[in-house]
């Protein structure tokens, strides 16, 4: 399902698109508010930022993966007087070192074998707008002396072409490793680190900013839930308390994947603890996970536990029949299905079980 953006956000959130808001709700390139939160360090960035584009300086933005380095990137050009112009992304890590000048400067007809028509380059279509080196740490030497010489000057030859070529870009970018120690050894340029550095912006990671954790998940499930046709996941307490303490080593990037999953399980109740498969060691349902929550929470949620476990081996053990698994149990047929459905789990024929009673519907139609 493809979504209209302008009038998905106008419903979402009061505001001006592109605009810093008192929540600090900031869409991007028509896609997802990933720029969401109230937090202090949040709106700090966020404030820096604005101030930061007011001037045509280079920045270098920084940050642990998943971040969303580039987005933060995508705001400040949004705020600045290049706003008009283009956003050209340069993913650094994807370009071979042989391909590095032909990509970013572009080429002349002949210039080499194959050439048989001109390339402009990634320069020029950033003309008048910002050109983004992501991942800016994956640069060859070479292909470092070469960005230095253009940042130096803003000036270029295409390939197989003898003229200087002038070009009227702001250069942003990014890194998720530390350039300063990559200088120390060896592996990064220090004359291009200081070139790109003139304006330094720190991402903090999602743990820096729990407060936050809310309102992307609100953001993240209320996008998904239209762009997949389904209903808006909603979270008990004890699962809301666990991802706002959840380390998030994958960071934005990994809540966003964790609203996407949660949201295909179309699961008809309130989101649990043991209903979360996120990526750090520290997992639910694990004795670590047990010290948040409370006694009641906790029992509930090794109850959930064990009832899913439970059933799902009784219908491994059925070949998916039912009937064979609700007899096993000991329990009669309607009242497994129900625990199916509380689960969320499938049936033999691989279709979601869906309630039938009118309460069931009711709780459906509540969650979307």
């Amino acid at each position: 399902m493809t979504l209209n953006w302008n009038s998905w956000w106008m419903q979402w959130g009061e505001g001006v698109k592109g605009v810093m808001m008192q929540d600090a709700m900031v869409p991007y390139n028509g896609r997802l508010p990933f720029v969401v939160g109230k937090s202090v360090a949040h709106l700090n960035l966020l404030e820096k930022i604005r101030r930061f584009a007011e001037v045509d300086a280079e920045v270098l933005v920084s940050g642990p993966t998943g971040v969303g380095k580039e987005v933060y990137a995508r705001v400040l050009h949004a705020q600045s007087a290049r706003a008009k112009g283009a956003f050209v992304p340069m993913d650094c890590g994807a370009i071979p070192n042989e391909l590095f000048e032909n990509e970013l400067f572009g080429h002349t007809r002949g210039a080499f074998t194959g050439a048989i028509a001109q390339a402009s380059g990634l320069v020029a279509a950033a003309e008048g707008g910002v050109l983004f080196f992501d991942e800016v740490d994956a640069l060859s030497p070479a292909s470092q002396v070469k960005l230095l010489r253009f940042v130096q000057r803003k000036e270029y030859r295409r390939l197989g072409e003898p003229r200087l070529r002038s070009a009227n870009v702001r250069v942003l970018a990014a890194t998720n490793t530390d350039l300063e120690q990559a200088v120390q050894e060896g592996l990064f340029r220090e004359d291009l680190y200081y070139r790109l550095r003139v304006i330094p912006i720190a991402v903090p990671p999602l743990k820096e900013r729990r407060e936050d954790v809310p309102l992307l998940l609100e953001a993240f499930g209320k996008y998904y839930a239209e762009c997949y046709g389904g209903p808006r996941i909603e979270f008990s307490p004890a699962a809301l308390r666990y991802l706002e303490e959840y380390s998030w080593p994958g960071n934005v990037r990994e809540l966003e994947n964790c609203v996407r999953y949660l949201t295909c399980l179309r699961i008809p109740r309130p989101v649990e603890v043991c209903d979360l498969d996120l990526l750090s060691a520290d997992k639910p349902g694990a004795d670590s996970s047990l010290h948040r929550l409370t006694m009641q929470d906790a029992k509930r949620q090794l109850v959930m536990k064990f009832e899913r476990a439970y059933l799902e081996e009784k219908l491994l053990s059925a070949g998916g029949n039912i009937a064979r698994a609700a007899n096993a149990s000991g329990k009669d047929r309607r009242a497994f299905f129900e625990l199916m459905r509380k689960h969320g789990l499938r049936s033999a024929s691989s279709r979601p079980v869906e309630g039938k009673s009118s309460g069931a519907q009711h709780q459906a139609k509540a969650a979307s």
